[in-house]
């Protein structure tokens, strides 16, 4: 629900619901602020004070938009100036050094096939079982961060705090 359209839409639903059904219309809501222009002011079609969203997400894809959004003030129901800038750092700070671990991952994978000359594969279903077979200190304690990591971003999510998992 945007900010912008509590009062109407919201309040509207809330005393239908409660009216017709004597329950709330929603368990939960997720109420975004406005999403403003560089300059502070109100998005326009007439002032054209807004980066084409279609080039945005052509230049730099609608996954860094998502994230860039979901950490930014809008998601606690505050304005956000947008700023081409700022999605661009989502891709510089957060999605290339993902994609650069990744691949240096897939290079060891690849590394270790031809070593061994079979196809590496994840036996166990689990962080946990995959601990349980394990006796090397540090790949425990990198596989206890991935289980802390997983279990945070859960429970953030959970709670419908979007701003937190992003690094």
């Amino acid at each position: 629900e945007g900010l912008d359209q509590k009062r109407g839409w919201f309040y509207t639903l809330m005393v239908l619901s409660t009216a017709l059904f004597d329950k709330p219309a929603f368990q939960n809501l997720v109420c975004n602020g406005l999403v403003l222009a560089a300059d502070g002011k109100k998005m326009s079609k007439r002032l054209k004070n807004y980066p084409d969203p279609n080039l945005i997400i052509n230049s730099y894809g609608a996954d860094a938009l998502r994230l860039y959004l979901i950490n930014s003030p809008v998601v606690r129901a505050e304005p956000l100036r947008f700023k081409e800038e700022g999605v661009n750092g989502v891709v510089r700070d957060v999605f290339l050094p993902w994609y650069n671990a990744y691949r240096f991952l897939q290079q060891q994978v690849e590394r270790y096939e031809m070593a061994e000359g079979k196809a590496f594969r994840l036996t166990h279903g689990s962080l946990m079982e995959l601990a349980q077979s394990c006796d090397n200190t540090v790949d425990l304690w990198v596989i206890a961060s991935a289980s802390s990591l997983v279990q945070f971003i859960r429970n953030e999510m959970e709670h419908y705090r979007l701003y937190t998992v992003v690094p």
